[in-house]
């Protein structure tokens, strides 16, 4: 005999604390009215740069019951009737992680979210089904706009820089989704308490921010680093600094994200990799297709690729401003095998000769 909504929601909800997320929330699985509007207007004025898989997959994106080449054919879960939003925070430490040079955003310094999260989404969503109800779980590998599910479910609120913000964890926390046909009761959305604040705007590096919860992806240190395929523009390098993967500036400045750590963060699987205490900007330079795959297994950084880390690290090498790493570039410049990398490295070359 399948539960009651109300107790079901109940028994869902404390599923998912043993499964380790902090935060859930449910909302009505109907399509996204004004996120929608707002998404054609950033991809019209096209600050999704080389993210042609945003524009592609739109449809479904604002309609999670409609398929990607929408109308026809099956949707993501056609049958869908709630949206279950997950939060599961990661380690924020504030020391560094690594030797210098080299910085890798927080989320992407243990285990691959997509797997640690999201294996726990779909055992929630296997749960779900054996209640006899259809269940889909995603961790952002399906088009479903994770953030405005979980302002909508009330897990908390879009802050200015764009990031979900969470009262009481912050925004450092991996979201994901489980759409479902069980008929949940939705929560009620939380108001945005940024305020006057503009803290997190004023500290972007590279100006990416157009306006309160607007930013030009194309300038975004964390998109340059792992979307772009190119180098950075040259007018931005010098603003990438150190950050070898990812960025956290404007959340490392929010207030929100002076939340004390839970005591259990060490043992959480997003706890910091010993990877990062063994290779610096100039390790990763040097390493090959296969030792870049070996070093890479199982992290985030796979989606930056061999050649995207190693652009990156040459970038990094040459904000260094240490002239002991002007070997490694000059021999990536003559001789790696990507182009983009070998013109990074000539940049950083330039800038450590005319110091």
């Amino acid at each position: 005999m399948s539960l009651p909504p109300s107790s079901l929601k109940e028994r869902l909800f404390a599923e998912a604390r043993a499964l380790g997320f902090t935060r859930m929330g449910v909302a009505h699985a109907e399509p996204l009215t004004v996120e929608a509007d707002r998404l054609r207007a950033w991809l019209a004025a096209e600050r999704h740069g080389v993210m042609t898989y945003m524009a592609n997959s739109l449809a479904a994106r604002v309609d999670p019951t409609l398929a990607l080449d929408a109308p026809a054919g099956p949707g993501l879960l056609p049958s869908a009737v709630s949206v279950i939003v997950l939060a599961m925070p990661y380690a924020r430490s504030s020391e560094r992680v690594g030797p210098a040079p080299g910085r890798v955003a927080r989320y992407a310094r243990g285990r691959d979210y997509h797997n640690a999260t999201g294996s726990r989404a779909r055992t929630l969503a296997k749960w779900l089904r054996r209640q006899g109800h259809k269940s889909r779980a995603t961790c952002d590998t399906m088009p479903i706009v994770e953030r405005a599910w979980a302002e909508r479910a009330g897990v908390g609120f879009i802050g200015k820089n764009c990031c979900l913000i969470v009262p009481g964890l912050g925004s450092h926390l991996v979201l994901a989704t489980v759409l479902t046909s069980a008929a949940l009761e939705p929560d009620a959305p939380q108001p945005e308490r940024c305020g006057s604040c503009t803290l997190c705007l004023d500290a972007c590096p590279t100006q990416a921010f157009v306006a309160p919860r607007e930013l030009d992806g194309r300038r975004c240190i964390s998109y340059l680093t792992i979307e772009e395929s190119r180098p950075a523009p040259e007018p931005l390098r010098a603003s990438i600094g150190d950050w070898l993967f990812g960025c956290d500036a404007c959340q490392d400045v929010c207030p929100f994200n002076r939340t004390a750590l839970p005591a259990d963060d060490t043992t959480r699987p997003f706890a910091p990799d010993p990877r990062w205490e063994a290779h610096d900007a100039a390790d990763v330079l040097r390493m090959d297709a296969a030792t870049f795959a070996t070093y890479a297994a199982g992290s985030p950084i796979q989606r930056a690729g061999r050649s995207g880390m190693a652009r990156n690290a040459a970038i990094v090498l040459g904000n260094a401003g240490e002239k002991r790493h002007l070997p490694v570039l000059r021999e990536a410049a003559e001789r790696d095998e990507d182009e983009g990398v070998r013109e990074a490295a000539r940049w950083a070359v330039e800038r450590l000769s005319a110091e």
